[in-house]
């Protein structure tokens, strides 16, 4: 199964931060879950209270976490409508995306110059670096992407890189609008993949991903 899942999955999650069963569960068949874990998971020490129901039904309510023991923990369904599942304390576990590390290895695929200031420029945005003399920013909230696309653009005036994990809500009027102003939108799902050894791989040559910001002579 391909990355896609992951970038998709991640897209989807609030905060990117997951109890380590949805973790596990969102993530089914996808071959480098293992991969993704060790380099760019960690707990956070927290317990979640409800989880996403595994066996869904036309109600769709998410499950009630009961710890009667740290060895006896349930997920119960709150209209009783199927059996409580049995969980292991880790399966309550917070986990959360390292953000520091990943920003930094996707940076490293792409030759970005990474910024040692990690500034959050907006909510939904973070700011990792430049290339080529021009700012690049990754937002994982492609839900509010208008917003986060206009308030790049009116904070600094200039064209600018934006990753984003998938093309789901890229609008014809977005596209239109990032060509106007010169600026790029890079899909993470399309161009990198995950490699055993937590780093990424461009899926074609750098100077073609980032070609819009370049001149035959390699300067923007």
């Amino acid at each position: 199964m391909s990355d896609s899942i992951f970038w998709h999955y991640l897209q989807e999650l609030p905060a990117q931060e997951a109890a380590w069963r949805e973790w596990q569960s969102g993530l089914t068949g996808w071959h480098r879950f293992n991969t993704f874990y060790t380099h760019y998971l960690r707990v956070e020490g927290r317990r979640v209270k409800l989880l996403n129901c595994l066996t869904p039904c036309e109600q769709g309510y998410p499950r009630q976490v009961v710890e009667n023991s740290p060895s006896d923990i349930k997920a119960v369904c709150p209209q009783n409508n199927a059996d409580p599942i049995q969980l292991k304390f880790r399966d309550i576990l917070i986990y959360s995306i390292r953000r520091e590390a990943i920003h930094q290895a996707l940076c490293a695929s792409l030759n970005i110059k990474y910024s040692a200031d990690r500034r959050k420029e907006h909510e939904h945005i973070w700011h990792l670096g430049e290339y080529s003399g021009t700012e690049v920013y990754l937002t994982y909230e492609t839900s509010a992407l208008t917003d986060i696309i206009s308030s790049i653009f009116l904070a600094h005036q200039k064209p600018f890189i934006l990753m984003v994990p998938t093309v789901k809500n890229i609008t014809p009027e977005i596209q239109q609008f990032l060509d106007k102003n010169n600026s790029k939108l890079i899909s993470i799902a399309d161009e990198l993949t995950l490699q055993t050894d937590g780093s990424f791989r461009v899926k074609r040559n750098i100077q073609e991903c980032m070609k819009s910001f370049l001149s035959t002579d390699g300067h923007r």
